[in-house]
């Protein structure tokens, strides 16, 4: 058996990512750094202003999060840079209307009042002043108006002509972006692009003509930073990007269902009759059924993605979006009936029983198989290396900082609505003008939500702790007792939350034809501005694509664990997961989403920037108040399932690089990143995790393309024997 030391596996990681980074990384351009920002070009005869954001004052557990994560920034650009690297896009040109009036003085006399910026003179609204005072700007701040300053001051620090200053921004108008778009009759426009998805107005008034355009930039009103050989005001960016990892997962499920001859379509009812039990030999070498290891996987898959990511798909892109999402779940059954009947075939059953098996064995004894043995270990050492990270991360730390936020959520939902009344009430003394009440409602406001962090701070200490431990008493069991708790865990909660969704959708039976029609129909007539169908495709795509993990790699893990001597069998099994995680649950969630119109609610996605799952249990919260609850438990228990799960992942790519002896060390490991998720905001390090996942996919599918010959051959031939009724049932 091949075991890596740690040096050599790191060594080779490194040398194979950065090579490969780098190769796509070198054509990237380079980002401004994010704080930064730059006002807007001036004329020659004034001069230019800067001003960059005041950090806010941090704590010794923030600065030691943003340190943490100042390390790993790097690698997620790198890594983006290539996962994330277009492979198809569509360009449109646009122009963005930013109106704002800025004020300074200098830093070293703090007793002087803020002047209007004289390039602003000639645009400024007629109830603006020409100066403020330091109360004055803390007022514009009180009423949402401020692109400066932080906290605790209103204005920022900045540079006028050389000079230090202290600035003052004040927003005249919200930012309103106009597409530019050419009608039948060759007619170039500007067409303003909505708040929600992109959507393009209809309403010829609020279209621009290309000479309003340019008074508008004469006025200085418009953001500058155009491409060359065109004006300083018109933008490019890309839409309908598909990015390659997100291709290369969906190619691979595509070229699995033609190969497999539709697999996913005529095995689907013997895949039924395998997971109820009528084959489950208790003598065939395995430690779970083939239900606890189908648990197993849900529980790593079913969680976070369908509760957010539907909802992200559809007011990104639209319903049609959703349509993608279950094509794509469909096609992913392919993928993963191929990879798990390879981790079963190349598994390696020990003498204690326990199974060892999945991409990293596979990789390793196939690629040998077919003559590619240096191949194989490098694929599976790297496969190994990036297992581990992804489940330190998204399988760990994303997993159970969501979970202290719903348990908070759970606890402190009165005062987190509170937040939101006063919320509307600032903002409706802000349309009466009356500034006294104002300020007492935001100072109101400030303390509830200083309470509320306190609350939280000090809350997620214990939760972590008590977290961790009720991980690391299921962990430490190995795989039985993992599937013993999925099997019981993953019913309960998909019932639930689907009993949830049915209840809403029976509550609106009578929409439910015309909200399918517009499934199909904007799938294929889009009305935002994405890249048209193609554009909408690829949200749904991407979704489905990192929600069912179909591709991946990390369900042959759970699978090749499964008692049978057929790996046939435990593949049709397999293929059940991405239709029950992204056909059923998916499309209860989008159901509601529909039903609620949460997906086109301008209150809830625009103005209180709600999204993902806080949107998702929003929807649920106008149906029945109390189903938003019972949400937060549901993600509790999709996150614990997905925790428990990761960690077998984890646990034997760990094996295969370091021996069984060490597999403790990866637990102790495991358990302490629980706490550190709970009580840290490590962004970076979970996107890292992220990418690591989706690295997976690389040597995944080209590893199963190599090997899917075989697994054709056995395909047909357990299917002529199973026709023939040569295997025994056992119920």
């Amino acid at each position: 058996m091949f075991r890596a030391p740690l040096s050599l596996c790191v060594i080779a990681c490194a040398a194979i990512a950065f090579s490969t980074i780098a190769s796509f990384a070198q054509d990237q351009p380079k980002k401004p750094a994010a704080e930064e920002k730059i006002a807007e070009k001036i004329p020659d005869s004034a001069p230019e202003l800067s001003y960059a954001d005041v950090p806010e004052e941090q704590t010794t557990a923030e600065r030691v999060n943003g340190q943490i994560n100042s390390v790993f920034e790097p690698g997620v650009e790198m890594a983006a840079s290539v996962l994330m690297r277009p492979v198809y896009w569509t360009t449109q040109k646009y122009v963005q209307f930013d109106h704002v009036v800025h004020y300074t003085r200098p830093i070293e006399e703090p007793e002087l009042p803020f002047t209007i910026y004289q390039p602003d003179v000639a645009e400024k609204p007629v109830n603006f002043p020409d100066s403020l005072t330091l109360a004055e700007a803390d007022t514009w701040k009180a009423r949402g108006k401020l692109l400066s300053g932080n906290s605790k001051q209103p204005f920022s620090l900045g540079k006028l002509g050389g000079k230090s200053v202290e600035v003052v921004a004040i927003k005249v108008d919200t930012t309103t972006k106009y597409v530019q778009q050419t009608l039948a009759d060759g007619k170039v426009v500007y067409k303003e692009a909505g708040d929600i998805r992109g959507l393009l107005s209809q309403d010829v008034a609020d279209w621009k003509t290309p000479e309003q355009i340019q008074e508008m930039a004469d006025r200085h009103l418009l953001k500058l930073g155009g491409e060359a050989g065109e004006p300083p005001y018109i933008l490019t960016e890309k839409v309908g990007n598909a990015p390659l990892v997100v291709v290369w997962l969906a190619g691979g499920a595509l070229f699995f269902t033609i190969y497999f001859g539709f697999v996913n379509f005529w095995g689907f009812r013997h895949s039924i009759e395998v997971v109820s039990g009528a084959y489950d030999d208790p003598d065939e070498p395995g430690e779970v059924t083939h239900f606890q290891a189908l648990a197993s996987a849900l529980s790593a898959t079913v969680g976070l993605g369908n509760i957010a990511g539907v909802t992200i798909a559809m007011t990104t892109g639209g319903p049609g979006a959703f349509f993608w999402m279950m094509l794509c779940g469909f096609l992913g059954m392919a993928s993963k009936f191929a990879e798990c009947t390879l981790g079963q075939m190349y598994r390696e059953v020990k003498p204690d029983g326990t199974i060892l098996g999945g991409p990293m064995q596979y990789l390793l004894r196939g690629f040998e198989e077919i003559g590619l043995k240096p191949v194989g270990i490098v694929f599976s050492v790297v496969f190994a290396v990036l297992c581990i990270m992804a489940s330190f991360g998204g399988g760990n730390m994303f997993q159970s900082n969501q979970s202290a936020d719903a348990a908070v959520q759970l606890i402190q939902g009165a005062k987190q609505d509170k937040i939101s009344d006063l919320a509307i009430e600032i903002s409706a003394a802000e349309k009466a003008e009356d500034w006294t009440k104002l300020a007492e409602l935001q100072e109101q406001k400030a303390a509830l939500q200083t309470e509320l962090n306190l609350f939280a701070q000090n809350f997620k200490m214990g939760f972590g702790v008590v977290f961790a431990i009720l991980v690391a008493l299921v962990i430490i069991g190995g795989i039985k007792r993992i599937a013993a708790v999925s099997s019981k865990i993953v019913p309960i909660m998909c019932i639930s939350y689907v009993l949830m969704c049915i209840y809403v959708i029976l509550m609106h039976i009578g929409e439910v034809p015309h909200l399918f029609q517009s499934i199909f129909t904007e799938a294929f007539t889009p009305k935002a501005a994405l890249g048209g169908i193609i554009g909408v495709a690829i949200i749904g795509i991407q979704r489905a694509a990192f929600s069912n993990e179909a591709g991946v790699g990390s369900a042959a893990i759970a699978h090749s664990a499964a008692k049978t001597d057929q790996p046939i069998r435990e593949g049709l099994v397999a293929l059940l997961g991405p239709f029950i995680d992204t056909i059923v649950v998916c499309s209860m969630t989008a159901m509601v989403i529909l039903i609620t119109n949460a997906w086109d609610n301008k209150d809830w996605v625009v103005d209180q920037g709600l999204k993902g799952a806080a949107l998702t249990s929003q929807a649920f919260e106008k149906e029945v108040w109390w189903f938003s609850y019972i949400l937060s438990i549901s993600i509790l228990l999709f996150a614990y399932s997905t925790i428990i799960s990761w960690s077998y992942y984890g646990e034997r790519c760990w094996e295969r690089l370091f021996g069984a002896g060490s597999t403790m060390v990866y637990k102790v490991l495991y358990v302490g990143f629980v706490f550190i998720g709970a009580v840290a905001n490590l962004g970076a390090v979970i996107d890292f995790s992220d990418m690591m996942l989706l690295s997976m996919a690389f040597p995944n599918i080209v590893g199963v393309i190599l090997l899917s010959p075989k697994v054709r051959r056995h395909l047909f031939e357990y299917w002529r024997k199973y026709k023939a009724g040569e295997f025994k049932k056992f119920k």
